[in-house]
């Protein structure tokens, strides 16, 4: 499961720009841009010159650039001092950093704990930028 949690098996680049809603099978680090909404199996990144257009669904969420749409994790969401994040969130946990800009609900959901220490490990060990 760990191994799962933090391998990443889509990275769309800084310049590219994807139309569309995504599917992914593992976890994804956003540089560029998605017209879209993201659903993946694992987390979800998206750094500070990332920008989504829709919500993201998934495991979890580390936000330092911008969201515009509904986040729905099972686990933690992290709001990075860079992120913008304006839509409504289901999670665990929602971490604000001092410096973002939250525009939405929060609302939480039961807790997940066999992958919880996994997020941690990746929480400090991820810089979204």
């Amino acid at each position: 499961m760990a191994n799962r949690i933090h391998r990443i098996e889509t990275i769309v680049g800084r310049g590219t720009h994807v139309s569309g809603d995504m599917k992914i099978n593992g976890s994804a680090h956003i540089n560029g841009t998605i017209d879209g909404s993201i659903e993946a199996t694992g987390f979800v990144t998206v750094s500070e010159s990332g920008v989504v257009k829709g919500g993201i669904k998934g495991d979890y969420a580390i936000i330092g650039g911008i969201v515009g749409g509904n986040v729905e994790v099972k686990g933690k969401v992290a709001l990075g001092r860079t992120g913008r994040l304006k839509g409504d969130v289901i999670a665990t946990r929602l971490i604000i950093e001092d410096g973002a800009v939250f525009q939405g609900r929060s609302s939480m959901a039961p807790e997940i704990s066999d992958e919880e220490s996994d997020f941690n490990e990746l929480e400090q060990g991820v810089n979204p930028a």
